[in-house]
């Protein structure tokens, strides 16, 4: 490694921790304001809200580690340029791209990184922060547990549970009611394949059939029938397992086996291919980034930098929400949607590289 290569990513680690450290106590900060009436309405304690964070901060490293990352890179380059550093290098004969080759190398170790969090620490400290926020900050509310590829509540007279959850349509896909006495025994089960819950506390089940038990277990069937349960879809809305909280092997799974049956998932689709996307942006917004600062080192110094970065995050922000709210609405294709804004920022990046380069 030449003394250029560790410069380099000296100059770029420190930057980039400075930044990765910044936004996530801002982002703490934000969010314990917007939680603190809960926190005193419940009467969190201390301890709880101190764990709650902590188990917050991979998912919040995630969110905002490719805007930590375009920021490190923007102050880095645009401080090395005003030095006229870069200026020396390119007399040398060093070529723009070896010249950034330790950046890049800097942000795709955290595209590594980040991809690591979202497959090992993160689903499991995003689901103890769930646990915390929904059993320590808002204690006695049922919710619905993921197993088996499936939603389960234990509720009042049995059990329910459904394959698919969709929170926009207040709608259940391959629903099942389970009823039980009082010594556990089965007395009644329905199936259907969709349930949808009204406003006035009652169930309309669709394309399904009804049994009980002891006696003719022969199944009933119905196209459309009305049925009282005293659980709502709150419960499985606030029990629902985020994408966050699956790997991508379990995510991919629960995928299949929801297809095999027959059910719409594209909305986990898109969020597959986000957990591979989204980690490479942190190498991807470096394309931008750098013939950006190079193109104008001394106008501005390190707070046009800042202004720069933040502002080419919101727009990398806003494409990403619309590409992603787009594929989940299907008029994209889930793979295209999780896809489509690293490749927009890669084309952008690779314009202002050659236009760097003339």
């Amino acid at each position: 490694m030449t003394i250029i290569t560790r410069y380099l990513l000296r100059e770029f680690s420190k930057t980039a921790a400075a930044a990765t450290t910044g936004f996530l106590l801002l982002f703490v900060v934000i969010d314990f304001f917007e939680r603190a009436d809960e926190f005193l309405k419940y009467k969190t304690s201390a301890d709880e809200v101190l764990r709650y964070y902590l188990y917050k901060m991979p998912n919040i490293f995630l969110l905002t580690s490719p805007v930590a990352v375009l920021l490190a890179v923007l102050i880095t380059v645009s401080l090395r340029a005003r030095a006229n550093e870069f200026t020396a290098l390119f007399s040398g004969g060093i070529s723009i791209w070896r010249a950034c080759a330790p950046l890049l190398a800097g942000c795709a170790v955290f595209s590594v990184l980040s991809l690591a969090c979202s497959e090992t620490l993160a689903p499991w400290t995003n689901r103890k922060a769930r646990e915390i926020a929904q059993v320590a900050v808002k204690p006695g509310k049922v919710e619905a547990q993921f197993s088996l590829n499936r939603y389960w509540i234990r509720g009042e007279n049995g059990i329910l549970s459904a394959q698919v959850i969709n929170p926009g349509k207040q709608e259940l896909f391959g629903f099942q009611y389970l009823e039980v006495d009082e010594d556990f025994r089965l007395v009644r089960r329905i199936d259907a394949r969709s349930a949808t819950f009204l406003s006035d506390g009652k169930w309309v089940l669709r394309q399904g059939t009804e049994r009980r038990f002891p006696g003719d277990i022969a199944a009933a069937p119905f196209t459309e029938r009305e049925f009282f349960f005293p659980e709502t879809l709150l419960a499985f809305l606030e029990g629902e397992a985020p994408p966050g909280e699956m790997t991508y092997a379990r995510l991919s799974d629960y995928i299949r086996d929801s297809i095999a049956r027959g059910y719409d998932v594209r909305h986990y689709e898109v969020d597959l291919h986000a957990k591979l996307s989204y980690p490479l942006l942190n190498l991807i917004v470096s394309l931008v980034a750098i013939p950006f600062a190079l193109r104008s080192p001394r106008s501005g110094g390190v707070w046009r930098s800042i202004g720069a970065g933040l502002f080419i995050g919101f727009v990398c922000w806003i494409l990403l929400s619309t590409s992603l709210s787009l594929g989940k609405k299907g008029l994209f294709p889930p793979l295209l949607a999780a896809w489509f804004p690293g490749l927009a920022i890669a084309s952008a990046g690779a314009f202002l590289f050659r236009r760097t380069i003339r």
